[in-house]
């Protein structure tokens, strides 16, 4: 088991004894291998809590009670940073649980603490930016208005921190959101909100780019042509800009292969076939490795890009191959993206390619997206 889980055999003797539970990154993997639910998991674990004999975040018990300040924030960066890692490989409907059990019992109470000192501000921070990460998790899963309150509160931890880079952060997720959303005129407003709180200092030029491009695609769903154009080399300029830079604490990563996708739907939403399909392909190119659910975007993107300019079979091809990538994802994102690419597809073809395609969608299960209203 301890190979299997990649730690080692003297942790899950620990486990076992009830010194140390596992991290929630390690849960769900946990829970397979013990042939239980996640919920059944999280249940034992809970009842080894409350008699003391374990903590719930892989800290000892000693260890646990007496953790504040820098520690904790050190603490809660590493545990964010695993959870960032295992989410761009298996998708945010595998990890949520784990990452909203850590924000309950670890985080929460911490935020609580008296005792927090003056490293109080940086564990607002460092709670805004997972309470971040779940909201991504949550969109992945399909729950997009647990999402935009996952959002809601990183952006106000972002404020109790007094941290205006971590909300500049939290309005680029919320106008990610809007767009996906096709609220456009929300995105353009939350995005303006963001550009705003963000100082232009050193380690934000990501983020200011992120920013810059969430306004691109609102525009573009308002077929804005010349003002799609306009921030989409604001946002090209600036990254450009930002490739010695290192990036600040707690902010995501906003890179070429990230504007280049975004860039690419732009250019399909304005029917520029050609640009669209290069951008996608630079998606494609960059997104190798561990990056699946990226590189499926990328993918799909392609595929409708294809799809529009009457390369049925083309787009078609591309979705089998997004099916077998994604067989180990859990991201209802992608799910809905690869059915609606089958609904079209069916409506203008039934050629042998897009039939093998539908049959691998059909059993894939896609679920209905639900809203609520904006914070800001």
């Amino acid at each position: 088991m301890a190979e299997h889980l990649n730690v080692d055999r003297t942790t899950v003797a620990r486990w076992e004894i009830g010194e140390l539970t596992p991290l929630p990154l390690k849960q769900p993997a946990l829970a397979k291998a013990l042939a239980v639910t996640l919920d059944r998991l999280v249940e034992l674990l809970h009842d080894g809590a409350d008699t003391g004999d374990a903590s719930c975040s892989g800290v000892p018990v000693r260890a646990r009670v007496t953790m504040s300040g820098a520690g904790s924030v050190a603490e809660i960066r590493a545990t964010a940073q695993a959870f960032q890692t295992a989410d761009r490989q298996l998708g945010g409907g595998i990890l949520y649980e784990s990452v909203a059990q850590y924000l309950s019992q670890e985080i929460g109470p911490r935020l609580l603490d008296p005792a927090g000192g003056p490293d109080a501000a940086d564990l607002f921070s460092a709670a805004a930016s997972l309470t971040e990460i779940a909201g991504w998790m949550s969109h992945d899963s399909g729950q997009d208005d647990r999402a935009r309150q996952h959002f809601n509160r990183a952006y106000r931890l972002a404020k109790a921190a007094d941290d205006a880079t971590l909300s500049g952060n939290a309005c680029a997720s919320m106008a990610h959101l809007a767009v996906e959303l096709d609220q456009a005129d929300d995105a353009l407003r939350i995005a303006s909100v963001g550009l705003g709180c963000t100082p232009a200092t050193e380690g934000t030029k990501q983020l200011i780019a992120r920013l810059h491009a969430m306004r691109a695609r609102a525009f573009a769903i308002q077929v804005n042509r010349t003002s799609c154009i306009n921030a989409l080399k604001l946002a090209e300029r600036v990254l450009q800009d930002a490739s010695d830079e290192r990036t600040a604490d707690w902010i995501a990563v906003f890179d070429e292969a990230s504007l280049a996708s975004e860039a690419s739907l732009c250019f399909m939403q304005l029917a520029e076939y050609s640009e669209a399909e290069l951008r996608a392909k630079e998606v494609i190119r960059l997104r190798s490795g561990d990056r699946v659910r990226s590189r499926a975007f990328g993918q799909l993107t392609l595929a409708n890009v294809l799809l529009r300019a009457g390369r049925v079979e083309e787009a078609a091809m591309l979705g089998q191959e997004v099916c077998m990538l994604t067989r180990s994802l859990s991201s209802a994102r992608v799910t809905r993206r690869i059915h609606d690419l089958a609904g079209a597809l069916q409506a203008v073809s039934s050629g042998p390619e897009v039939t093998e395609f539908v049959a691998l969608v059909q059993p894939i299960a896609v679920e209905e997206r639900r809203t609520t209203a904006w914070p800001v």
